[in-house]
């Protein structure tokens, strides 16, 4: 199945990811030479790693890609028609399976977090778990959905540039948060 070549818009946000990724990867090398916990330090490389596949499926087509052949299957079964009847069920699901647990790993680490450089990763965690969440949505492609995301509001591209600028915003916010601490790994 032969795919067009990646949009404008496409490329412009594997940039946006490219930098998100460089920021987050920046974040873990702070967190290792400043010594914070080893779970930060993994958590920034993490995150990265999520932004650096965004940066792949945007280049590749890889949501399109998805989306289509999974069309082409319920047409070659018969399907395509009551394609509605699978795709309400995965769009619930993908909004409440991963609403839930981000709420609860949400929970988790809120009670866990304790300063500003923790609340940082914290926000970015949140931000990378939206990100996800979108690109899930966009995947099964529900009309009713589509027309929220891709409408006259475009939640689309305030969705996606609000979680990774966010993201972006908590590793700087991270990497100087580290860098000025007088005692490292105290904090």
């Amino acid at each position: 199945m032969a795919h067009a070549a990646p949009s404008m818009l496409s490329l412009s946000a594997a940039g946006v990811y490219i930098v998100v990724a460089t920021s987050c990867l920046v974040a873990a090398i702070a967190a290792g030479r400043y010594r914070q916990p080893p779970a930060h330090w993994r958590m920034w490389s993490a995150i990265a790693l999520v932004f650096g596949l965004l940066v792949a499926m945007r280049y590749a087509g890889f949501e399109d890609l998805i989306r289509d052949s999974f069309r082409d299957m319920l047409r070659v079964e018969g399907a395509y028609a009551e394609r509605r009847s699978f795709q309400r069920p995965l769009s619930v699901a993908v909004i409440f399976g991963v609403s839930g647990l981000f709420a609860w790993g949400l929970w988790r680490q809120w009670r866990a977090a304790r300063g500003r450089r923790n609340l940082a990763l914290l926000a970015a965690q949140a931000s990378t778990v939206a990100m996800v969440m979108l690109v899930g949505l966009r995947i099964v492609s529900l009309h009713q959905l589509d027309s929220a995301l891709y409408g006259p509001l475009k939640l689309n591209w305030i969705a996606d540039l609000g979680a990774s600028l966010m993201t972006l915003a908590a590793a700087m916010i991270y990497v100087r948060l580290v860098r000025r601490q007088p005692n490292p790994g105290r904090r």
